[in-house]
């Protein structure tokens, strides 16, 4: 059976280690996947490139801009001539496309629905399209029962939804070498460095956190901040850092390509959001075995028990963010055994065998059709 998986991005995140790892654990199955975006002004994606690497079928559909009308049709083609089992589509630009698309082919549609953004008016206009064509695939596969549950409240009917959470490779993470960040950013011995990563736009919370860690660390002195990452808000939080007088506890270094090694070598891991889907870096950190204090907002509370795994706070609360953050740091016995619980759960719950089993049945049913 033939999947065809889209998706449209420029480098290697937590949506394209998922696609990654799902299509290394088809090798060998009855599905032949292949995993395709693409070019604009020539360049080929990044994260093509690291699956490429891996043995992994991959295809490029060449475009002159985001939103060219080719790319639809070219979409179309290679579906009737490489005759696609399955069209898998993993974002709004790619929802429209695939709509577009599938039509007068034999292949079914399935749309992965992860969560949205809010960056500027453009997206969020391509987002309420996207809203409004997702009901039209096939079948829906989200990321949570908390996405489900916004996609339900666009009355679409729960039988069209299946929930596949996403997965983590504890094995390979363990691998990982951490990278030593006092050392890197000259913090002292005794500091105390918690790390973010993701977007910079509204609604991944950077700008409460810089509030609720300035009143962290006036608490913990020791306490040091770094937010990884690049988008539309990276140079907005900047300037608040600065207005505070914190450009020496509170860093933004922008993009980081080893993320995973400097989580690893973070002594807490905060997840701000004020919406998500079910974000993988949160994931990523209890595989790693690093303290977890994320908003209880998407799909997080499925993956984290609070004071049991991690701790949750209420999206939008700087004050219970602070309380928890200071605990985290001065309870070292009580945050070690949280992650260590953590880890256990990922390792068993979180697989991607456990993930792939469940688009396996997805992919049988509608493959049939």
């Amino acid at each position: 059976m033939r999947i065809l998986h889209v998706r449209a991005s420029d480098f290697y995140g937590g949506p394209e280690r998922q696609l990654h790892l799902h299509a290394r654990e088809a090798l060998g199955s009855p599905f032949e996947v292949t995993i395709a975006s693409f070019t604009e002004g020539g360049r080929r994606p990044e994260f093509l490139d690291r699956i490429a690497e891996a043995g992994i079928a991959t295809h490029v559909f060449v475009v002159r801009s985001a939103y060219d009308p080719q790319a639809a049709r070219q979409l179309h083609r290679y579906l009737r001539e490489r005759e696609v089992d399955i069209l898998c589509t993993h974002d709004y630009r790619t929802t429209v496309l695939g709509y577009r698309a599938v039509r007068h082919t034999s292949a079914r549609w399935l749309a992965f629905s992860r969560g949205y953004t809010q960056t500027n008016l453009k997206v969020h206009l391509f987002q309420g399209i996207d809203r409004a064509l997702i009901r039209l695939a096939d079948h829906i596969i989200a990321v949570s029962l908390a996405q489900k549950k916004r996609l339900r409240r666009l009355l679409i009917s729960g039988d069209k939804i299946t929930v596949v959470q996403n997965a983590i490779d504890a094995d390979r993470l363990a691998e990982i070498a951490a990278i030593d960040l006092r050392e890197r950013f000259g913090y002292a011995p005794d500091a105390v460095v918690c790390v973010t990563a993701g977007r910079f736009s509204r609604e991944k919370g950077q700008e409460g956190l810089v509030r609720a860690a300035a009143t962290a660390s006036q608490r913990d002195p020791r306490l040091r901040f770094v937010l990884f990452g690049d988008g539309p808000d990276l140079e907005k939080v900047r300037a608040s850092i600065q207005r505070l007088g914190l450009q020496r506890k509170i860093l933004c270094p922008g993009f980081e390509r080893n993320i995973l090694g400097c989580v690893k070598g973070a002594d807490i891991l905060i997840n701000p959001s004020l919406s998500e889907g079910l974000p993988n870096i949160v994931l990523e950190a209890m595989a790693l075995d690093v303290p977890v204090v994320a908003t209880a907002v998407g799909g997080v509370p499925e993956i984290i028990e609070h004071g049991s795994t991690g701790r949750l706070v209420p999206a939008g609360r700087e004050a219970a963010l602070v309380d928890a953050i200071v605990d985290a740091a001065s309870d070292t016995a009580r945050s070690r055994a949280m992650a260590l619980a953590a880890k256990r759960f990922v390792k068993t719950e979180c697989t991607f065998a456990g993930q792939f089993e469940r688009l396996a049945a997805v992919y049988r049913r509608w493959g049939r059709q």
